[in-house]
């Protein structure tokens, strides 16, 4: 146990036995930790060349025999590590490029080939580079195209800078290139984005939405989402950019700090060494919104290990976008005083006259869940500690203050501190787990995110509604047909084909602190339960319009089944939008009236799966 726990060990007795009061917690925790004069010089570099060569000769020594997964995040972390422009950078680039092309992956090494020619690569390699460009846009297309010769061409100018077990080891390659093109075949990842609806844009109120939804409010649901009108099965109800999602830390050498994809070929923060970017449009838009700021946070954050990088690093993203919504702390100041004063719980979410989900209106008046006072007063430590490095690194309030004590009695600072605070309550009650599907057909938690218009949607063990994602996007999908008046359902938890009624209702009061009421647990619904076929019951025209769709549902069977076991090599996005629509037409042809019904349940069942298999796939 280092300094810093000790000293938050023994001032949570203290507090105990003074009885603080929330509302001059941070206030005082500041005072308390100003006093003790518990803060350690802030580490403001993160950039490291020492730990990006170990990288480099660890990626190089398991070339040949570690999974590709893992060799790229390790040049990953190379090109993370080493500084801008230097030749380690360059070194990692073109080590990763290699890495790719044995993996199949020409498009992405020719990225990185590019990357390592613009940091000026080495003279003495630049042949076997300009080799493996030849290599890569042969395997794309055989033809001997202009840039194959250039490439070529290239490599046998530069060939003469190498020594001479080189020159002849690439030589030779140059050779065999001109007769053998027997390459690996192009590797083709699937990607959720082919599979993504248009967004809405007929609501009026709600920014991409439909305009079969509204939110309304009562006092037995709260704030929740209604439909206005009929709505069929597969219809989209929304798009929405999650507002903050944040990485854990096992996949932030994998996946985009801006956009959460799965990223084969990076690049880095040019200031830190702690996240990585799809490309350069990325890393601009992540600096522009909010990574200028949190960057020298996040190296402080990670060097002291004041708290749970992952949940802490979401609060402070929250009020970086918040401070840039609003220009300064001042005024994000009175922006919270007019939230506060309005008392409708509808408008308090609303930007002008529209929800916007963009907006940090939608994040600020979501439901806040309470902590119990022990561990109330350890986040308090944890913010106070936030709001140092914050005040240290970055001048969100006017200055940079090197100097703790200068806090003390500084207002905004302990506003930041609350409004930290309230961020924590916030991300405790609403942030939903990122999961995503990797090669081994495996679901992961690979970060946190937070999408206020879905934490408006109440909660069923039957839900109505399913999300489909692509990185940080995510879009709701009708899975039944949902009558005028009817609340639009979500999943918080398990279906109730998964656990039995009784252990659901447990989780759910467990992790979202209520009674689940819905339909399935009220007629305690479980995995043995059988609804009753609704076939037998429908007019003879409509049964026979359904056996045709039935049968044609049926011959996509054998490709559910590859879909879930992940083979998707010979899946084609049409064939899976198909298979949305067939059944989607499916459940609408029996219509909402028949709900429950065994039939449905089926059809709902496969597009839970479909939009789980597609989602997120990395």
């Amino acid at each position: 146990m280092d300094h810093y726990s000790r000293f938050i060990d023994k001032a949570i007795l203290d507090y105990n036995s003074q009885g603080t009061s929330d509302k001059n917690l941070i206030k005082n925790t500041m005072h308390r930790m100003i006093e003790k004069k518990i803060f350690r010089t802030i580490k403001r570099e993160s950039k490291n060349e020492e730990t990006a060569k170990k990288k480099l000769e660890e990626g190089n020594k398991m070339i040949s025999s570690a999974p590709l997964e893992k060799l790229i995040e390790i040049y990953s972390e190379v090109i993370a590590y080493a500084l801008p422009g230097s030749e380690l950078l360059a070194r990692g680039f073109a080590n990763r490029s290699a890495a790719l092309t044995n993996g199949g992956m020409y498009e992405d090494s020719l990225k990185d080939i590019e990357r390592a020619f613009e940091i000026e690569y080495p003279d003495n390699l630049k042949a076997k580079l300009y080799a493996r460009k030849a290599k890569n846009l042969l395997a794309l297309n055989s033809m001997m195209r202009s840039e194959v010769d250039d490439a070529i061409t290239q490599a046998n100018i530069w060939v003469e800078k190498m020594d001479d077990d080189n020159k002849k080891r690439v030589k030779k390659s140059l050779e065999q290139m001109k007769t053998d093109k027997s390459f690996k075949k192009p590797v083709k990842f699937w990607e959720s984005s082919e599979f993504f609806p248009k967004t809405p844009d007929d609501n009026p109120k709600i920014l991409r939405a439909s305009g079969s939804i509204d939110i309304k409010n009562s006092e037995t649901f709260g704030r929740h989402i209604v439909a206005t009108k009929d709505i069929k099965a597969g219809e989209t109800l929304w798009v929405h950019r999650s507002y903050a999602f944040i990485l854990k830390s096992e996949y932030r050498y994998r996946h985009c700090w801006n956009c959460a994809r799965y990223t084969l070929s990076s690049v880095p923060c040019s200031q830190c060494s702690n996240v990585i970017y799809c490309n350069e449009k990325c890393r601009d838009i992540a600096w522009h919104e909010h990574h200028d700021v949190e960057c020298p946070v996040i190296t402080a954050v990670l060097a002291l290990k004041i708290c749970d990088e992952e949940k802490c690093f979401l609060w402070v993203r929250l009020l970086v976008k918040a401070l840039k919504e609003f220009g300064t702390v001042t005024a994000l100041y009175k922006k919270i005083k007019e939230i506060n004063f309005i008392e409708d719980p509808i408008s308090k979410l609303f930007t002008g006259n529209v929800y916007d989900d963009t907006k940090y209106a939608s994040v600020y008046s979501l439901f806040r869940s309470k902590s119990n006072p022990v561990l109330t007063e350890v986040i308090a430590f944890k913010i106070v500690g936030i709001v140092f490095l914050l005040s240290g690194t970055t001048e969100i309030l006017g200055k940079r203050f090197d100097d703790p004590t200068e806090l003390m009695n500084n207002k905004w600072a302990i506003f930041i501190g609350n409004l930290l605070f309230r961020h924590m309550e916030i991300t405790q009650k609403n942030s939903i787990d990122m999961m995503s599907n990797n090669r081994q057909g495996n679901s992961i938690k690979c970060g946190l995110f937070l999408a206020p218009f879905q934490d408006l949607c109440s909660h069923s063990c039957d839900h109505s509604a399913h999300p489909l994602s692509t990185g940080d996007i995510n879009a709701m999908i009708a899975v039944q047909p949902i009558k005028k008046g009817q609340q639009i359902y979500i999943s918080y938890g398990p279906h109730y084909r998964k656990l039995p009624a009784v252990q659901r209702k447990q989780l759910i009061r467990m992790n979202f602190k209520f009674w689940c009421q819905c339909t399935a647990c009220i007629n305690d619904w479980g995995p043995n339960h059988r609804h009753l076929s609704c076939v037998d019951q429908l007019p003879e025209k409509t049964t026979y319009e359904l056996i045709k769709i039935l049968w044609k549902c049926n011959m996509h069977i054998p490709i559910m089944k590859l879909l879930k076991e992940r083979s998707t090599k010979n899946i084609t996005s049409s064939k899976i939008i198909e298979i949305i629509s067939d059944f989607s037409k499916m459940l609408n042809t029996i219509g909402s009236d028949r709900y429950p019904c065994e039939d449905m349940e089926k059809g709902k069942y496969v597009l839970f799966d479909v939009f789980d298999c597609i989602s997120g796939y990395i």
